[in-house]
């Protein structure tokens, strides 16, 4: 048995063939499920039309619909779909409010909004603006990772809200917890192991490298000597989330990017959790002992 992921019910399982999702007998069709797939969904049935005619395009009347399909399939696809573009707006302003809820220390956004305006008043709203940046900025650069690298290998990619991703974002907003549960980027096409395990390394890899930046100009301006107060704080916290996003995706079971990693390539998949470790181990101890 098993979870259906869009109404999380206990079934046999079907998964779609458009973009590789599991389902239950009730939605395991693409049009019961809205498979962020559509358009080959479509591009399929007009393929088998277009076969099922046979020798029947001979005719003249048939050949010009025949020709206007295959100028069609030869048109550019768009990088970002309206709908796609809908889901990230919906799922940029989710990230902001777990943003904001973060200095509710627990307590949530109602606590959360109190707090800002108190280091606002005192002169400290730049912390709040940069936190946010920072927050919105990790989640962008980790999906987008996941859509250009399997672009870049010829397959359909794009992001998409999940009903998951609404609860996880809501318990993140209501408790002050650092969770990016917003949604998926779905990826279908013809592709091999190598590729589909690099689009899924794509993610907590960009992560790696934003937190391994974040943590040289930290350690460069601490040997040079350079005021860290207050730049330090948002560093420091630059390190600490973007390695914690990066190992929580490392995790080797479905449906985490690790599980994908590991299956590709073992030994990729353990170098880089041990970079992410160690840039979490970096950002909440060593960092402090070095009062960075």
């Amino acid at each position: 048995m098993t979870t259906c992921s869009l109404c999380g019910a206990d079934d046999l399982g079907f998964t779609c063939p458009y973009c590789n999702t599991v389902y239950c007998s009730d939605h395991r069709l693409p049009e019961s499920h809205g498979c962020p797939a559509m358009h080959r969904v479509r591009e399929d049935a007009r393929r088998r039309v277009s076969e099922s005619l046979g020798d029947v395009e001979q005719d003249e009347n048939v050949i010009q619909p025949a020709r206007r399909l295959k100028k069609r399939k030869r048109s550019k696809k768009r990088r970002f779909s309206s709908t796609e573009i809908r889901d990230l707006v919906i799922a940029s302003i989710l990230v902001i409010l777990v943003g904001i809820s973060i200095f509710g220390n627990s307590l949530g956004i109602l606590n959360a909004i109190s707090t800002v305006i108190v280091f606002v008043n005192v002169g400290l709203g730049w912390l709040v603006v940069g936190t946010i940046v920072i927050f919105l900025a990790s989640f962008m650069a980790h999906e987008m990772a996941h859509k250009f690298v399997a672009q870049h290998y010829g397959m359909w990619s794009e992001f998409r809200m999940t009903s998951m991703g609404y609860y996880l974002s809501a318990m993140a907003i209501l408790f002050s917890l650092p969770i990016f549960g917003t949604g998926v980027v779905y990826t279908s096409g013809t592709t091999n192991m190598e590729h589909n395990g690099k689009s899924n390394l794509a993610g907590p890899l960009i992560n790696f490298l934003i937190a391994a930046s974040l943590a040289i100009i930290s350690i460069l301006m601490f040997f040079i000597g350079a005021a860290l107060f207050p730049l330090g704080i948002l560093l420091r916290y630059g390190v600490q989330l973007n390695a914690f996003l990066g190992l929580f995706n490392m995790i080797p079971i479905q449906p985490f990017d690790g599980a994908t990693v590991r299956y590709w390539n073992s030994r990729v998949w353990i170098a880089l959790t041990l970079g992410l470790l160690f840039m979490l181990i970096l950002g909440y101890f060593m960092f402090p002992l070095l009062g960075l």
